[in-house]
């Protein structure tokens, strides 16, 4: 979940110990949606844990939103929900922890054990995992292909 924005999330944290986002993207699908749900950020003031969702910087300015698969000495291998690619993060560009989300008027804590299984499961199910996300990416697809036919439909 890849986000640019102009004020810097770092500096909302720093004025106030908690802010929420709308993130944007589908690497985080389907724990989050695109610009689907608030998602409720605290400030990082501990080393994460396994599963945790974090907030971090890639680049000078690319805020993205992913889960922790492993802990390391020096950082973390991080890896959206629906994404198969690990990527190491230090921790020095970790500035924020997804705290908790809202599904609807429901709020889901970050920490729920009820979710935190779910999530186990949906990674230990690699083969299920796989098929689900490319019949997601595909239906995605095509629901951008008819939107534009339809786009182009009316401009004629």
């Amino acid at each position: 979940m890849e986000e640019k924005n102009k004020c810097s999330y770092q500096e909302q944290l720093q004025t106030n110990s908690q802010i929420a986002i709308i993130p944007k993207g589908n690497s985080m699908w389907p724990t989050l949606k695109n610009q689907g749900q608030s998602v409720i950020i605290g400030a990082k003031t501990e080393r994460l844990s396994e599963l945790d969702v974090a907030l971090y910087v890639r680049g000078k300015n690319d805020f993205v939103l992913h889960r922790v698969i492993k802990v390391l000495p020096d950082g973390y291998l991080m890896c959206g929900d629906s994404q198969f690619v690990l990527e190491k993060v230090s921790e020095e560009q970790i500035f924020g922890v997804m705290l908790g989300f809202y599904r609807g008027k429901n709020y889901v804590d970050g920490k729920d054990v009820k979710y935190l299984n779910k999530i186990k499961k949906w990674y230990k199910k690699t083969a299920y995992r796989k098929f689900r996300v490319k019949l997601f990416f595909l239906k995605e697809g095509a629901k951008h292909k008819l939107k534009s036919l339809f786009r182009r439909k009316k401009d004629v």
